[in-house]
């Protein structure tokens, strides 16, 4: 009987086994090790691909808490098998030549110091996908952490009524499950907290609605001057709009949550439910899920990624911004034409309202609220853009990181696979763009000097989101019907605003 040949060079064995667990041994002869080697990860592989193809179970778990952990655990079991595989087929040749007084001591320790640079490159390598793991599992518990407001079906979180009192029914209380195929509307929210802010406004109002069947998506920025929004009910204002700007309701019903939101303890759940409501009834669509954006935040997701591409038609001018992550305290101007910006110059580009456009004929385009919603859009395009196109190895933890310090959404972590199977709608070449600006659908404010309120041009709004909804599709009592005010079962509670709103001649 003769024993099996040696590999006649133990490094490049090691190397193998290495790139794949068992490739070495068969390299070396070893053909039965190389099966116990390789067998278990093909059958990984096969696994991975399976999941891959057919698990639409799995994709709904791929982000949850409890399959990354178990990816960090195959993570550890693939490490220890490469590790044994490459020191059994780099190792065993040594030792056996040693014992029988075999070569000279240097090309052992030239193959044992190949295969102690192949383990740390193993631990080194396993050791980063790990960190990415609980890196991804981190940002997701940040990105997902508005669900926590979002009961589980079948427990409100209503308040307790007096016991001589019945309950109210709860109004704000979200109760929407997505099942995956239907049309699905997200409220994107720019938080502006930055500093000499007393409160935190949202000026960036901004509904992405996307068709997983027809494949469609679309953008609809809502102007934080917006004036007279609807609201649900009449509880709060007779009149049953909002008299003043919309970039502050979320902050008003916050701070009077028990007013605004009997049936929910958290303020700030009634602050964004309350906006949310009022989107949806100005729209005519339903708002099923809100995304905030922290403005601060959204400038260092943008430098993780290495800027984004912005163009201009020309010099954008504007010489008392000041808004957060901007070094000098006044004053910016951005170039003409198209340039690679980073987190602090893009913000700027998304928040500039002021100022002017500088065109090569000399004459200055005046910017405004409008304008600023289009150029958000485009921010948002660019970023998409370069999200996609981010290199993974290094770009991803940094990208991480920014996203759990910027995003959070109430849409449920255990659907996450769901919405990520959206991406490519959202960041497709076509996505229908829309502003609700003046003078198509809002009329100018009718004391600008006073109180800067656009006032809604109800008509032309509802034939807009026809357009892109079908008329048909709108719903409730704003857009949905002609009623000029919300329906009512009984007469207003005595904790009506008495106050009334500027006459209103548009809308």
């Amino acid at each position: 009987m003769s024993e099996p040949s040696r590999p006649r060079r133990p490094w490049l064995a090691a190397v193998l086994s290495f790139i794949v667990p068992g490739l070495g041994q068969a390299y070396a002869g070893r053909w039965w090790l190389a099966a116990v080697f390789a067998v278990p990860v093909l059958l990984l592989a096969l696994v991975i691909g399976g999941i891959v193809v057919f698990g639409d179970r799995v994709r709904l778990d791929i982000f949850s808490s409890g399959f990354i952990v178990g990816l960090l655990v195959v993570d550890v079991a693939l490490f220890a098998w490469r590790a044994a595989s490459i020191a059994q087929v780099g190792l065993e040749p040594a030792r056996a030549e040693a014992a029988e007084g075999g070569p000279a001591p240097r090309r052992r320790i030239r193959d044992v110091a190949a295969v102690v640079v192949l383990l740390a490159a193993s631990l080194a390598m396993h050791a980063y996908v790990g960190s990415i793991l609980g890196t991804l599992d981190r940002t997701l518990d940040q990105v997902f952490a508005g669900e926590d407001n979002r009961p589980p079906p079948g427990d409100g979180q209503q308040a307790e009524a007096p016991p001589d009192e019945p309950p109210d029914e709860p109004i704000n209380e979200p109760t929407y499950r997505w099942d995956g195929e239907e049309r699905i509307n997200f409220l994107l929210l720019g938080i502006d907290a930055g500093p000499g802010r007393e409160e935190a406004l949202t000026d960036t109002i901004l509904v992405v609605s996307i068709d997983p069947v027809a494949r469609s998506a679309a953008m609809i920025s809502v102007p934080r001057d917006t004036g007279f929004v609807p609201l649900p009910d009449q509880s709060i204002f007779s009149e049953g709009r909002f008299p003043e700007k919309i970039n502050g309701l979320a902050t008003v019903a916050e701070a009077q949550h028990e007013l605004w939101c009997p049936d929910l303890r958290s303020a700030r759940s009634c602050g964004l439910r309350t906006l949310e409501r009022a989107v949806s009834l100005y729209l005519g669509i339903p708002i099923h899920y809100y995304a905030t954006v922290d403005l601060t935040g959204f400038a260092e997701l943008i430098d993780a990624l290495g800027g984004v591409e912005l163009c201009l038609p020309g010099q954008l001018i504007d010489p008392e911004y000041s808004g957060p992550t901007w070094a000098p305290r006044y004053g910016i101007e951005l170039a003409a034409g198209c340039h690679r910006y980073g987190g602090p110059e893009a913000l700027a580009f998304a928040r500039i309202r002021k100022g002017w456009i500088e065109m090569p004929d000399g004459s200055q385009d005046f910017q405004n609220d409008f304008d600023r919603s289009e150029r958000q859009q485009e921010v948002l395009l660019a970023l998409r853009a370069e999200m996609a196109e981010a290199n993974l190895v290094f770009e991803l933890p940094a990208t991480l990181e920014a996203v759990g310090n910027t995003v959070s959404t109430d849409f449920p972590r255990r659907q996450a696979g769901n919405l990520a199977s959206l991406l490519p709608l959202i960041t497709g070449p076509e996505i229908e763009r829309l502003v609700l600006g003046y003078p198509e659908y809002v009329d100018a404010p009718v004391d600008p000097n006073t109180n800067y309120l656009l006032i809604p041009r109800r008509d032309a709004i509802r034939d807009a989101m026809g357009e892109l909804f079908g008329a048909d599709a709108l719903e409730g009592w704003y857009l949905g019907s002609d009623e000029p005010l919300p329906p009512v079962e009984s007469e207003p509670p005595e904790q009506t605003v008495s106050r009334r709103p500027p006459p209103v001649t548009a809308g």
